[in-house]
């Protein structure tokens, strides 16, 4: 019990040392901010769930973050599905490709460039920008070998940019 109550304090201090760049990170993921607010919460809550097993991680915050990183994918797959459901026009999905004239614009836009680009790059992008984590931190986040994580880093950014090009931001 002892053990697990170290585990635990361990847990709530990694999260409150990690706490800026893991909401940064899901609120750039989710594009909500009270999402982001609750799917750390669920975070931490399944991995105390989880506290039994924590005692074998290697590395706890690369694990807290692949952690974030699978749930905040399933909540925007579920958002997706939601979507699907609910759309009664097709026309409710068209995107017009005007240059963004203010800061939330341009956040919508570089969030669609980035839900265009594959997924692998797209992943990448966030931890590194918006999680704050180093390439050999992401790295062992997806469980990658570092040369892919660099390059999936570098084939993303340049779909980005071309991506901005075309809506002329760059």
């Amino acid at each position: 019990m002892n053990k697990k109550r170290k585990l635990m304090e361990q847990l709530a201090r990694l999260m409150e040392e990690e706490k800026e760049d893991l909401y940064r990170y899901a609120c750039y993921r989710l594009g909500d901010e009270a999402e982001a607010e609750d799917v750390l919460q669920e975070v931490f809550l399944a991995l105390c769930d989880k506290a039994h097993l924590l005692a074998e991680v290697e590395n706890m915050r690369n694990y807290l973050f692949r952690t974030l990183t699978n749930q905040c994918g399933m909540l925007l797959r579920n958002r997706q599905k939601r979507m699907e459901m609910e759309c009664d026009n097709i026309e409710q999905l068209q995107v017009h490709d005007l240059a963004p004239q203010d800061f939330e614009q341009e956040f919508r836009l570089i969030d669609r460039l980035l839900g265009e680009i594959p997924v692998e790059q797209s992943e990448v992008i966030r931890l590194h920008i918006h999680g704050g984590r180093t390439f050999a931190d992401i790295a062992s986040i997806l469980n990658e070998p570092l040369p892919t994580v660099k390059a999936r880093y570098r084939y993303g950014i340049e779909k980005l940019r071309d991506g901005l090009r075309m809506n002329k931001l760059m």
